[in-house]
C-alpha cells in the first residue's frame, strides 16, 4: 500500500506537538511507502508565509521526499477528471482536494487525512482510498 498525506494532516502536525509525534511515528515505519503530491507541496508552500517558515518546511520536511523522488505531480488525466468533478458541483469541493483525490485514485494511493471533504469527494471519485491518521500498519 502506498500512502500520501493530505495538507490538513501536515498542518495539524506543525501546530500540535502530539500530532507531530504521531506523524513522525507513522513516517518512521511508512516512509518507504509514502509519497507527496505536488498539490500538497504547493499548499504547504503557500501557507509558509515567512522566509524562515519556507526554509524550515523545505529542509525539515520536503527535502527528504525530494531526494527520494517521492514528490509527484498529477497527470493530465487527473487534472481533467478533477476539473470535471468540480465543474459538476463547484460549490461542493476545492479543486486542490479533488485533484489530490484524482491523482491518488489514478495511482492507487491511500490518502491519509482527517478532512471531512474527502467523504463527499469519494462519491465523485469512485475507488478512492482514504485512511484516518495514522494507519497502524503500512
Amino acid at each position: 500500500m502506498i500512502y500520501t498525506l493530505d495538507t490538513k494532516v501536515l498542518v495539524d502536525a506543525l501546530r500540535q506537538p502530539a500530532e507531530l509525534d504521531r506523524l513522525k511515528a507513522f513516517l518512521s515505519r511508512a516512509l518507504p511507502s509514502t509519497v507527496l503530491s505536488s498539490v500538497v507541496v504547493a499548499e504547504l508552500t503557500v501557507g509558509a508565509r515567512t522566509t524562515k517558515a519556507r526554509e524550515a518546511l523545505e529542509q525539515q520536511f520536503l527535502a527528504p521526499f525530494e531526494r527520494r523522488g517521492r514528490i509527484l505531480a498529477p497527470s493530465g488525466a487527473a487534472w481533467r477528471r478533477a476539473a470535471a468533478v468540480v465543474g459538476a458541483a463547484p460549490s461542493a469541493n476545492r479543486l486542490s482536494d479533488v485533484l489530490l483525490a484524482c491523482q491518488a485514485r489514478e495511482f492507487g494511493w491511500t490518502i491519509v487525512t482527517r478532512d471531512a471533504d474527502f467523504t463527499a469527494i469519494r462519491k465523485s471519485v469512485t475507488g478512492l482510498k482514504v485512511a484516518t491518521p495514522f494507519p497502524a500498519r503500512p
